[in-house]
Formats: C-alpha cells, structure tokens, sequence
C-alpha cells in the first residue's frame, strides 16, 4: 500500500486521478475542500436563457458551472384524451444523452440512463404539479394538449438531471400555445394565427440532488467525477410555499447517511439537505424569474 501511494504521488495529478480516482478525491475530501474549490454544500453558478430555439412554443437553456449545459425546447400536439380521463391533457418529457455531452453515451437509441433521466424527470413534473392536466383540455372527450419537453444535453459535468429540470420549468413559463377557435375534432380544429396565450403553471419547482462519498462526505450539486464514485444520492423537488421552500419530492437512492460535515443519519440527513437546497432553489427561482422577464 506504502508503495502504490508514494508512486502516485509522483505522478502528475491528471495521471494521478486517472489511475487512483478513489484516492484523489477522498484526499481532498480529508481537507474539508472539493476539486473545484468548493465547500461540501456549495452550489456551482447558473445561468437561464430563455427563448434559445426558433420554432419551439418555448425554449431555454442553462448553464451549470464550468461544464453542464443542457437546452430544452417545448412543442404542442393535439390529440384525442385517454379514454379514461376525458378532460385531461399530457406532459411528456424526454432527455437525449449523446456522445456530444460526454464520451460515456453512445450513439443510437436512447440510453438506459436517458430513459431513467427521463422517468426521473416526469415524476419531479408530475409530483409538483406544474401542470394541471385537466388545463389542457380543449374539448372534454375530444381534443386535449399534449406537451413535449425535449431536454438535449450538450454538456455533461454533473447535475444534468438538476439543469434538465431547470431548462424544463423555463421553457414551460416561456410557452404559448394559439387559441382554438372551433374544435368539433382533432383533425378539424381551428386556432387563432395571431392569439397565443400562456399555460396555466402553478409555481416554479427546482430539483436539488445531494451525493454521499464513501459514507462519509455529503456533497451537493456533485461534478461527474464526483457523481461516478457516489455510494447514494438524495434528490429534493422544492416548490415555493406560502412562507418558505417547500419540499413535494424526495427520492433516496443508495446509502444515504455521512459523517460530514457532521453526523447525520437519515432522517436528520434530510432536513439537513432540505435546509441548504432551500437555499439553492430560491436562487434559481430569482434566477428564472429574471430570464423570464427579460
């Protein structure tokens, strides 16, 4: 053991991180800093964009520290409701990992970690109700929306479920669909060409997701490299309350109880998180709130 460290420790620290990852990052866990510089519960920057794509009903892209970036674009379909609930629409998310974000995704059909991005990403949506379904119904029985949201990540470093969820409530807030005029089905219906109107959203959901290292170390807002050595993760949906940040979505993956910055098992882990993603979350809802308005 003695002498694999000290031949690391010759090496360069790119090379040293290559073939030890374990070892470099619970070294710099050991002093209490990140690789990045930042302290355990520190977000990276963002930044929102909205109406980045030309022939989306609504668009945005975000930025998420140095290396993450992700663009969503939302489009409508009409289409006849499910026989069993006649006056509600759908909201369909899909995420697209290519090679172009990082050489860990291959080309071809969508992945089995796009497909779970994805899946992740309908739950946090339809947990905090952004939507109601039963807006989009234009003619109960008959015609209802239904609303794609294509998340693209150009740009994966971490997160990318975070800045998915981001881009996903941006876009939806930047969304206008024509107003029907005339709908006897869905293949005869007559809109507007020149009156659009906003969808009904309730609030502004922000996903925070923490990370758990070796059973030790919490880390929030976790880069890839961080990401790839995780034991558990902790994923809160927070939606904007009454008098505070209010938590709609937990979902535990993995083991979840550390040591640092103090000991904190489950249930105190939570509240834990929760308290520094509220945090989190209302800088980016000011965030989204000022790329929407601009």
């Amino acid at each position: 053991m003695t002498e694999v460290a000290s031949g690391a420790d010759a090496a360069p620290m790119t090379t040293f991180k290559k073939l030890y990852p374990a070892e470099y990052l619970q070294r710099h866990l050991e002093q209490r800093v990140r690789e990045d510089g930042r302290a355990f519960t520190d977000g990276r920057p963002a930044s929102v964009a909205v109406g980045t794509l030309s022939h989306a009903r609504g668009s945005a892209l975000v930025r998420w520290g140095q290396s993450t970036m992700v663009v969503a674009g939302v489009h409508a379909q009409l289409c006849k409701p499910a026989y069993e609930r006649p006056n509600e629409g759908f909201l369909v998310p899909t995420v697209d990992l290519s090679p172009l974000c990082s050489p860990q995704y291959k080309a071809g059909p969508p992945s089995e970690d796009a497909q779970v991005m994805a899946h992740q990403l309908q739950m946090f949506l339809n947990a905090s109700n952004i939507l109601p379904r039963s807006s989009l119904c234009i003619e109960e029985g008959v015609a209802v929306w239904s609303i794609f949201v294509d998340v693209v990540c150009l740009s994966a470093d971490g997160s990318v479920l975070d800045a998915a969820a981001l881009a996903a409530v941006a876009a939806l807030h930047q969304c206008r669909l024509p107003v029907p005029r005339s709908v006897p089905s869905v293949d005869q219906a007559v809109f507007d060409a020149h009156d659009t109107q906003p969808l009904a959203l309730h609030g502004m959901p922000i996903l925070a997701t923490f990370g758990v290292h070796d059973s030790t170390y919490l880390l929030a807002d976790m880069t890839a490299f961080e990401e790839s050595l995780a034991m558990g993760r902790l994923h809160l949906g927070l939606v904007d309350g009454a008098d505070s940040e209010e938590a709609f979505w937990i979902k535990v993956l993995g083991h979840c109880a550390v040591r640092e910055p103090r000991e904190l098992a489950f249930p105190e882990l939570v509240q834990f998180c929760l308290e520094h993603a509220q945090r989190r979350a209302a800088q980016l809802r000011a965030l989204l709130r000022d790329a929407c308005v601009a």
